[in-house]
């Protein structure tokens, strides 16, 4: 039975520069192309972990991430979800349109409470980075960091409870110019006090994804 009330709260995980990315490579479909993002970070609006950030993934050895982001109620206690993708096949080597979609296939290890409206936000540029002892320099996006970046609100959808988390869909977010790399933040919406939270495992068959050349 799938699981829609249980909070989830994901431990607090402190990079090191051995972050790895999960394959990005498109996978051919009916129609058009299918690519996953290359990485999901979790930021906190928690000033104790403000400047902090979590990997999401992947798990070994299915290349899963966890799509999860949630707040508490009265919009506190946010965490957001960043989604990188990467060595997107633009124009003339790819065509559009670039559709951003959620492909939502039943899996009783989604859990989702409360609100589960999810706004989805542009972010310009690169990804913040942060350089590391050793001198390696990596991908860290954090709360203060990516609010500086953040853009425009290109769209919201609502991720299922109760009976229809049985039902599988296709979510289209919207449509995206396309450029090498897409970041995106995904969040609860704020236009209601409740609480949410969602946790999907997104992999190459499932979730969040690109699709083009349709």
């Amino acid at each position: 039975m799938l699981n829609t009330n249980t909070h989830f709260l994901l431990p607090l995980l402190i990079f090191s520069p051995l972050i790895t990315s999960a394959p990005a490579t498109p996978s051919n479909q009916v129609c058009g192309t299918i690519q996953p993002p290359s990485n999901f970070y979790q930021i906190y609006e928690d000033e104790q972990f403000i400047n902090q950030t979590s990997g999401l993934g992947p798990f070994f050895p299915s290349g899963e991430f966890s799509f999860a982001t949630e707040q508490q109620a009265n919009n506190v206690n946010e965490r957001d979800l960043i989604a990188s993708f990467k060595n997107i096949a633009c124009p003339p080597v790819g065509r559009g349109p670039y559709n951003i979609e959620f492909n939502f296939v039943p899996d009783s290890r989604y859990t989702a409470s409360g609100n589960t409206r999810i706004d989805v936000f542009a972010i310009n540029g690169d990804l913040p980075s942060l350089t590391f002892p050793n001198g390696e320099v990596s991908e860290y996006p954090t709360w203060g960091s990516t609010n500086r970046q953040t853009g425009s609100l290109i769209g919201t959808f609502t991720l299922p409870t109760g009976a229809d988390v049985r039902k599988p869909r296709v979510f289209f977010i919207n449509s995206v110019v396309c450029k090498p790399t897409i970041n995106l933040r995904f969040s609860v919406t704020n236009d209601s006090p409740a609480a949410g939270s969602v946790n999907y495992f997104s992999g190459p068959q499932a979730g969040l994804r690109i699709r083009f050349g349709c």
